[in-house]
C-alpha cells in the first residue's frame, strides 16, 4: 500500500490497521438518570417563587435585546442578571431560551 507524499496518516485507518473487528461497546442506559433529573428540575421549578423567576428572565430579555444589533451602544451587563436569575432559581435551559428569544440561533451556512 502506497502513500504520496502529501496523505495524511492516521493511526489505525490508513496505516497501522489490522484486520480485526473493532471492539463492541455498549451503550450506557441513561434512563434512570435522566428520569431522576427530570423530578429534581420539576421540584426546584415547584418550590421557587414563580414571579421572581419570570422577573429575573425579562431582566435579562430587556437587557439582551440591544446585543441583537451590532451597532448598539450602552449595551447592559448580562452576567449580573444571569446570576440573578440563577438565584431566582431558574433552569439553564429557561436562561439560554430566553436569551435564543432576542438573539435567534446561529445557523452555519
Amino acid at each position: 500500500m502506497g502513500f504520496g507524499p502529501r496523505e495524511t496518516v492516521v493511526g489505525g485507518v490508513n496505516r497501522f490497521a489490522d484486520d480485526s473487528d473493532p471492539p463492541s461497546i455498549p451503550t450506557p442506559d441513561f434512563s434512570a438518570l435522566e428520569r431522576e433529573q427530570v423530578d429534581r428540575v420539576r421540584s426546584v421549578r415547584a418550590g421557587r417563587d414563580a414571579r421572581r423567576t419570570e422577573a429575573a428572565l425579562a431582566a435579562i430579555r430587556a437587557a439582551a435585546a440591544p446585543y441583537a444589533d451590532s451597532n448598539a451602544t450602552g449595551r447592559p451587563a448580562l452576567m449580573p442578571l444571569i446570576v440573578d436569575a440563577v438565584r431566582a432559581r431558574a433552569t439553564v435551559g429557561e436562561i439560554s431560551d430566553t436569551m435564543r428569544s432576542s438573539w435567534g440561533e446561529y445557523r452555519p451556512t
